[in-house]
């Protein structure tokens, strides 16, 4: 099972527009998940980061909360399976292991794929690499 990070639900449900190369790769890489090709899961980490971008792009509350609300539901749309937020214990247990990734919102991603045994973490933030002694990385593009 691959962990889809959030960076990559941006691009196929958000910023598809901004970033076309990307968007080619995931929609085909999505395809895949669609066909049952791919096993994958995100977690409510992403879900909720991919619901504050819309908020904080769009230019009032309403027309954030819509496309966020319109996003969500394009992800819940896919054969995913949806992880929790990981407990608070493990949480604390698991840090330790992902220090090395530079961004601190990376971490609950990381610790989810790990706790919930993802084969790799699909992202486009390549902070992801320092840990891949521990759980791979890849793009969605590494697919195909």
């Amino acid at each position: 099972m691959l962990y889809i990070d959030t960076s990559v639900l941006l691009v196929y449900t958000l910023t598809q527009a901004v970033e076309q190369d990307r968007y080619r790769y995931t929609e085909r890489f999505v395809a895949q998940i669609i066909d049952g090709s791919l096993s994958a899961a995100t977690s409510f980490y992403a879900l909720h980061e991919v619901y504050v971008f819309a908020l904080d792009n769009a230019p009032d509350f309403a027309q954030g909360a819509a496309f966020g609300k319109a996003a969500l539901e394009k992800i819940f749309s896919l054969p995913l399976q949806i992880l929790p937020f990981v407990p608070r214990v493990d949480r604390t247990r698991h840090a330790r292991r992902f220090t090395l990734l530079r961004d601190a919102s990376d971490v609950p991603h990381a610790i989810a794929a790990y706790v919930y045994g993802c084969d790799a973490i699909v992202a486009y933030d390549d902070h992801f690499k320092a840990i891949s002694h521990l759980i791979s990385y890849k793009k969605p593009e590494d697919y195909f």
